[in-house]
């Protein structure tokens, strides 16, 4: 066939695709659903197109199946790759098995319910009719579906494997069942961080793990996580975790850990049963006997002095619950913390909001709130991310 020949069959193929498309899908479907009656459409001018349409559809050539099938849904694939990619900053691996697992069965529906419609528009009129499929054809379409199918089956493998290793996947330490009990928990890597080292005694025969953060802290120190036998494991500092264990350790007179947190992004703290250590901006540890470190509340009626996170404006309690405010400037969500001052270590609940107020339900009478927000960016197909540490206020409830 000449350069000539090869336009015009090329011209004629697209012709009859974007006339056909062009009958718009109610039409289609009223044309498909009188052929399965076994009848032609009635109107002569869609009639010629819908049969053009199908034999084109069932007589192109190779070449052009192959273009139309594989060409479209590779651009589809790498299409979705890229939105994932970018708009959820979904690893590439990930993004790209994902598209193919959901892609590839659709395309090979698509192709067969195309060939099935042109075959009963064909039916209908004598000179389009192309008998029925050859089994040599059969074979060939089975193979294709089941290679699609594997194809689908091993991207989905794939992204699930690719997504669990972004997840967990952290150097080869070898670790206390605990710490990787609780790593687990809290979202593996990209929830809590990773080992930095083998888990280790210090001298106090102390078991910890060196410990690498999802965000380096502000401080520039580093960290190590210490798992006590009663409660969940903690994350220290490493100039607290040196002091605590300088002071004898879990049998010295702080004892265990009761819980820690960054105060106002000032100051560094771990709360201990017989007292505190407290690590200021200057990297020097203060031990405080028998006085735990309470975390600095703002005053509702102090200037926000610190812009970028939430700063509550109106925070007070009725019989309805309690009731806070805040401002702030553009956020996906904002993610409110609110805890008894009283409650046991990790007693606070969360919950998310929209707007920039909330009133806070079944709070229990004469009891005091810490209460704290978070302003959150969501990404699509991603963990979100949202502004730490949170100036906190304080509310007595009934």
């Amino acid at each position: 066939m000449g350069t000539g020949a090869g336009q015009r069959v090329l011209a004629g193929i697209v012709g009859a695709q974007i006339a056909w498309w062009n009958l718009g899908f109610a039409v289609r479907r009223a044309v498909v659903r009188e052929a399965r009656r076994g009848k032609r459409f009635s109107e002569p001018d869609v009639w010629d197109v819908s049969a053009g349409w199908a034999r084109q559809w069932l007589a192109a050539p190779r070449w052009w199946r192959l273009v139309r099938s594989v060409g479209v849904t590779v651009l589809v694939i790498v299409g979705l790759t890229g939105l994932a990619a970018v708009l959820g900053e979904v690893d590439g691996i990930t993004a790209l098995s994902g598209a193919v697992t959901g892609c590839l069965p659709l395309a090979a529906v698509w192709s067969w319910r195309q060939a099935r419609v042109a075959r009963t528009i064909a039916a209908q009129d004598p000179g389009l009719w192309l008998g029925p499929l050859a089994a040599r054809r059969l074979v060939v379409r089975a193979v294709l579906a089941l290679l699609a199918a594997g194809a689908a089956v091993s991207a989905t493998v794939t992204a699930i494997a690719n997504e669990r290793s972004a997840r967990y996947d952290c150097p080869g330490f070898a670790v206390d069942a605990p710490v990787h009990d609780w790593w687990l928990r809290r979202g593996g890597r990209v929830g809590v961080g990773c080992p930095a080292a083998d888990t280790r005694s210090a001298d106090a025969s102390v078991r910890y793990t060196p410990w690498t953060p999802v965000v380096s802290n502000q401080f520039g120190w580093s960290e190590v996580v210490y798992a006590s036998p009663a409660q969940e494991p903690i994350t220290m500092f490493a100039p607290i975790f040196t002091a605590w264990i300088a002071a004898g350790g879990p049998s010295g007179v702080l004892g265990q850990p009761t819980d820690g947190n960054v105060d106002n992004a000032t100051i560094a703290y771990v709360n201990f049963h017989g007292g505190a250590i407290v690590l200021t901006a200057d990297g020097d540890p203060k031990v405080q006997l028998g006085q735990q470190y309470s975390r600095r509340a703002r005053d509702l009626g102090s200037p926000c002095a610190v812009r970028d996170r939430p700063c509550i404006t109106t925070a007070y309690a009725d019989a309805d619950g309690i009731h806070v405010g805040w401002q702030y400037g553009a956020a996906d969500a904002f993610n409110i913390v609110w805890k008894p001052v009283s409650g046991p270590p990790w007693s606070d609940w969360h919950r998310e909001v929209a707007g920039f107020e909330v009133t806070l339900p079944d709070v229990q009478p004469a009891t005091t709130y810490l209460i704290s927000i978070q302003a959150c960016e969501k990404r699509f197909l991603s963990r979100s991310t949202c502004t730490w540490p949170p100036d906190e206020v304080v509310v007595r409830a009934g």
